[in-house]
């Protein structure tokens, strides 16, 4: 499976994508991908887009993520770079904070994701290993060095994508070698420990490397909270939910059309709405929106979106509005929110995957624990914070880097046979 993974990394040229993230009030920024220059900002669906200029010495924006709990803090990777920078969102504008990883040489091949929360900024590190900084919560100012670099994992052969459920506890979309799904991963400052998996029955796998590269492999997760609960969906195929802190179970959601495969998923806390991405039996692709307000872990098909033309790369959701990007188009395209929500659970069930499809939270020392273990025990992780709102927290700055270098030539990447991809996911 490595070398497939090294294969499609030498054998794919770049194709246009973006990735998208949105605040909760429907601000969209999006990575335009190789070649396709600095970030995209949005203020709305009605508003125009304004394209951001690139940093000294970054040769463009693969992934982007938006800290939960501040969204005034942006972070965006770039993979050609191989580095990641720091922006401060204020009166409509992007700031630039700082940039990292010059010298560091954090992986990021072939598939790669970010995910900032609560003072932690991981990137996955594809077959490479994750790489995990420190930040300032108010500031976002990164540290200048990483906690944890190229830390590979035992178990995995790789990790094309990340979401943080809290600053101690992340869901890295994993290539097992025999099948996909998520690792929880608890971090501790400079340990990160495997402590369960939700694997996807009859996942996509490859089906869709063609548009996956270098930052939109079709294996994503997406956290609603609630003050009673942390849920998990996964696209991967099937529509995937799980409570990662509290079981093992998983279920696959029910209602979609006939055929249709999720790609890409977001959720919208504040509208208590689930919304996927994907493509159906026919080819085409489709919007799905699941209410979650009866029943988080039994979710009701409200609506179905037809999308012509265009594969579904990344989707977010914010305000009353989702957001949403596709092949070959770079502007940032929108979708209603549905108005009218269930009265009643589902009548039809969810269906639940067996047991032995995710593994338990160790009981003792876990088998599945980094390459390079610590010396000395462990804290116990902290892995059920909620995602604060930094009101009260607080927590040492890190070191402040110097201001950005004059630009050095970074070598173009190497061309490649067919065609590359992005990150939010891409067509057949």
């Amino acid at each position: 499976m490595i070398l497939k993974w090294f294969f499609l990394s030498f054998s794919l040229s770049f194709a246009k994508a973006n990735n998208v993230a949105i605040t909760s009030s429907g601000i969209v920024i999006a990575a335009s991908g190789p070649g396709g220059g600095g970030l995209i900002l949005q203020q709305s669906a009605s508003s125009s887009s304004v394209q951001q200029a690139l940093p000294t010495g970054i040769a463009s924006f693969d992934d982007v993520s938006i800290d939960a709990g501040n969204e005034a803090l942006v972070f965006a990777l770039s993979t050609i770079s191989q580095q990641v920078c720091s922006f401060t969102l204020s009166d409509g504008d992007l700031n630039l904070v700082n940039c990292v990883g010059e010298g560091d040489d954090f992986e990021v091949s072939p598939f790669c994701g970010v995910s900032a929360l609560d003072s932690t900024l991981i990137i996955s590190g594809g077959v490479g290993g994750l790489t995990i900084y420190q930040y300032d919560i108010e500031s976002g100012m990164i540290s200048d060095s990483p906690n944890v670099l190229n830390r590979k994992l035992q178990g995995v052969v790789g990790h094309p994508d990340v979401v943080l459920v809290s600053a101690g506890l992340a869901a890295l979309s994993t290539d097992f070698s025999f099948g996909f799904g998520t690792l929880m991963a608890s971090i501790q400052e400079s340990d990160v420990n495997n402590v369960k998996e939700f694997r996807v029955e009859n996942t996509l796998g490859f089906a869709f490397f063609a548009t996956s590269k270098p930052a939109n492999f079709p294996l994503v997760n997406a956290i609603y909270e609630t003050e009673t609960g942390t849920y998990m969906y996964t696209a991967n195929g099937p529509m995937q939910v799980q409570e990662p802190i509290l079981d093992n179970a998983i279920d696959v959601l029910s209602g979609a059309p006939t055929g249709f495969l999720a790609t890409t998923v977001a959720v919208n806390t504040a509208k208590k709405i689930v919304v996927f991405g994907g493509v159906d039996a026919s080819g085409g692709n489709q919007i799905l929106f699941y209410d979650l307000s009866v029943d988080p872990r039994n979710p009701s098909l409200v609506e179905s979106v037809p999308v012509t033309g265009q594969r579904i790369l990344s989707i977010a959701s914010g305000g009353d509005v989702a957001a949403y990007t596709t092949v070959n188009l770079a502007t940032i395209q929108y979708e209603q929110l549905p108005t009218s929500s269930p009265a009643s659970s589902p009548v039809t069930l969810p269906i639940r995957v067996p047991t032995e499809m995710s593994s338990p939270i160790p009981t003792s020392a876990p088998k599945n624990s980094p390459i390079n273990p610590p010396t000395s025990s462990p804290k116990p992780p902290t892995i059920l914070a909620k995602r604060s709102k930094h009101k009260s927290a607080k927590k040492s700055k890190p070191k402040m880097t110097k201001a950005p270098k004059e630009p050095k030539l970074t070598k173009a990447p190497k061309e490649s046979k067919t065609t590359k991809a992005s990150k939010e996911s891409k067509a057949p």
